[in-house]
């Protein structure tokens, strides 16, 4: 199966598969936890106190990766969002503003969190990130594919886009751009990118799908998914790699082709 039916499959079951999730006994016990006890935290100190909560939090965001960052949680929470010199707005992470904006305890206290609407939507982040992680049990790629799915609406520039490691995996990917291409000046990677793709086609249901398809091509094809598919039938033979990346020769139609590839 290729990576972008992967991906349509999961994509267009995804109450059904959130729903699962909700149901294994883990899961529900600990969203039971966070939905009985965040409205005691009013402040990221206590947050971080209790680290059921903290975990649940973290993982909603995809900053799991940051929960023994204690001291740099700290100043995002702390900051809130509304400084423009705040924590939250300097790091080029978006997750980090988006972590910060949703439990507001730098400008309400615990007010947000006692309103259930606002609780249930950091719930149903950590179930749809929950689902994203499983899915790349089998294939990173469709996880990637979901990812970028759900932030693109609202992705506003490509730093944005840069300054998240997962959704510059899928941009680099989808233009055919080696690794490398991370390490070069972040401003001339954005100019890259912006001169190739609006970021407004990707609030566009139909176009973001055909720029997923781009990636989800270019992922099967690039040696990163785990069972290949028929190189021949897209045009591409593959040549012996090179260090510890795969790499493939592409037709020069083909390549023609898909850089002027427009959404």
């Amino acid at each position: 199966m290729t990576t972008f039916l992967d991906y349509k499959i999961t994509s267009q079951n995804i109450s059904a598969r959130i729903e699962a999730i909700e149901n294994q006994s883990f899961i529900k016990r600990e969203a039971t936890y966070f939905r009985e006890n965040i409205s005691k935290v009013s402040s990221g100190e206590e947050l971080m106190n209790d680290y059921r909560l903290y975990n649940f939090a973290m993982k909603a965001f995809g900053l799991e990766e940051q929960i023994y960052a204690k001291g740099l949680m700290k100043k995002v929470f702390d900051g809130g969002v509304k400084d423009p010199k705040s924590m939250a707005n300097l790091l080029t992470d978006s997750r980090f503003k988006g972590i910060a904006n949703a439990f507001g305890f730098a400008e309400t206290g615990n007010l947000n969190m006692l309103i259930t609407s606002n609780v249930e939507k950091i719930v149903q982040r950590y179930m749809q990130l929950e689902l994203e992680i499983q899915t790349g049990e089998s294939n990173q790629g469709v996880r990637l594919a979901l990812y970028f799915q759900r932030m693109a609406p609202n992705i506003d520039n490509w730093y944005e886009v840069l300054g998240d490691p997962a959704l510059a995996e899928v941009a680099r990917t989808a233009f055919g751009l080696p690794d490398e291409f991370a390490q070069t000046n972040i401003d001339k990677q954005a100019a890259y990118f912006e001169e190739r793709l609006a970021l407004e086609d990707l609030k566009n249901p139909e176009k973001l799908q055909k720029f997923l398809q781009r990636f989800t091509a270019f992922w099967d094809v690039s040696g990163k998914a785990p069972d290949m598919v028929n190189l021949a039938a897209h045009g591409i033979a593959p040549i012996a790699p090179l260090g510890s990346n795969a790499l493939v020769s592409i037709d020069p139609s083909l390549l023609t082709e898909l850089a002027r590839y427009k959404i």
